[in-house]
């Protein structure tokens, strides 16, 4: 995971400043619960977003992450697609995309799903914020999966 992140940084953050678009990158992590019928558990995920500015209020980019449930070996996915952000009244933060799930532990197994985001996120300097925010997940598989969390990620202005 850590490979795959520094390698995205690496093709993806030249392309964007070529454009002459700022560029946020956000490491993230988040603790919650995944409620599904046949696995359901505290869940944990971490990673990485990479969002264009489209505006002064608002963002697209992708999402890479790994979600797991602690105790349950079978639940590994490695989450991957693209978001947009809003930004309204300067500090409310809201956000939704696609993502695909990549099993890790069953091959084959994989799923889509839709990712939501409710938050605050506050400006500390001109190239330094934090997001403090409620993330859902609808996870489309076989059996039908929900992942609220409570996360929080800091963003780096390049």
């Amino acid at each position: 995971m850590k490979r795959f992140t520094g390698v995205l940084m690496l093709l993806i953050v030249p392309l964007f400043h070529s454009y002459g678009q700022t560029v946020l990158v956000r490491p993230n992590a988040a603790v919650g619960y995944l409620f599904a019928s046949d696995a359901s558990g505290l869940a944990y995920n971490y990673g990485l977003k990479v969002l264009l500015s489209a505006n002064e209020f608002q963002r697209y980019g992708i999402l890479v992450d790994h979600l797991f449930v602690q105790g349950n070996e079978n639940v590994s996915y490695l989450r991957a697609g693209l978001m947009i952000e809003q930004i309204l009244f300067g500090h409310f933060n809201m956000g939704i995309g696609t993502i695909g799930y990549v099993n890790l532990v069953q091959r084959g197994k994989n799923a889509f799903g839709i990712y939501t985001h409710l938050g605050f996120e506050h400006r500390f300097t001109e190239r330094i914020n934090i997001l403090v925010s409620y993330q859902s997940d609808f996870v489309f598989r076989r059996r039908f999966a929900m992942y609220n969390a409570f996360k929080i990620g800091f963003g780096i202005w390049l």
